[in-house]
């Protein structure tokens, strides 16, 4: 690429320069007494052909438009680098009073969020993304995060993508825990960002900001990823012995095409 500017500014530097030379000796022609037809063989002669001009205006275009390419990746990785920065933050924010070690058994990959389905996700309880997929079967079942925050499971691939299924889906269900020892399993509402817990056992512990991670029980999520965050505690109609706990999830959709997930293989 340095060698290709320099090719370029080479070249426009050089039509600038005989561009200035063929009016320097046009303007001088006068005092070099040159009669008419003397000077109308000096301007053919020096003429530059147009088909040389375009050739230049051509390459300024597409040296432009390499420029606004390479801007637009570079912005790119900085909202990435951006995005991962805050993902650290906020990690270590919710697990600052909880030892969160996160703990797997198999291996991992890496993937990027490559399509979300936001007209389902917003009207209705069928909440998936999609994953770029490479050199695997449909028959795995993968545990999804982003950074260390929990997103769904792979259900199945559609077009050589996996579809992944949020815990906000309703026919999602996760072990979480939060850091005073209270278990619960969480189901998807249907609705975006949110999971719920039932809870009939007064002498369980917790309050609205607590922060729940996974227990690895079910053996499909690594132990210790972040779910999200106790938001709201409500009494369920008609049995005051029981509450329902509802868990704002940290995953955002919206906030996720093009980025990195890590994929955690494990088998059903």
């Amino acid at each position: 690429m340095p060698r290709e500017i320099f090719t370029f500014r080479k070249k426009i530097i050089l039509t600038f320069s005989y561009i200035l030379l063929i009016v320097a000796l046009v303007l001088s022609s006068n005092y070099l007494n040159l009669n008419e037809t003397s000077q109308r063989y000096l301007v053919k002669a020096l003429k530059i052909p147009e088909n040389f001009i375009e050739n230049i205006s051509q390459e300024f275009k597409e040296y432009e438009s390499l420029k606004i390419v390479d801007l637009e990746n570079e912005i790119i990785k900085l909202k990435n680098d951006i995005y991962e920065s805050e993902l650290k933050v906020r990690s270590l924010e919710n697990s600052k009073s909880y030892n969160t070690n996160i703990t797997t058994s198999k291996s991992t990959k890496k993937s990027y969020v490559s399509a979300f389905d936001q007209v389902n996700y917003s009207c209705c309880k069928k909440h998936v993304i999609y994953l770029q997929a490479e050199n695997t079967s449909g028959n795995q079942v993968f545990s999804v995060s982003q950074g260390d925050f929990i997103i769904g499971k792979t259900n199945g691939l559609v077009a050589n993508e996996f579809k992944v299924r949020l815990l906000s889906d309703p026919e999602e269900f996760i072990s979480l825990k939060n850091s005073k020892n209270f278990y619960c399993i969480a189901q998807g509402n249907g609705l975006p960002q949110e999971t719920v817990c039932f809870n009939e056992s007064k002498a369980s512990t917790y309050e609205i900001g607590d922060t729940f991670f996974s227990t690895g029980f079910d053996g499909i999520y690594p132990k210790n990823l972040i779910a999200g965050k106790l938001t709201k505690i409500e009494i369920v109609e008609g049995n005051m012995f029981k509450e329902k706990l509802t868990i704002e999830l940290f995953f955002d959709p919206y906030q996720s095409i093009d980025k990195g997930v890590t994929l955690y293989d494990w088998y059903l």
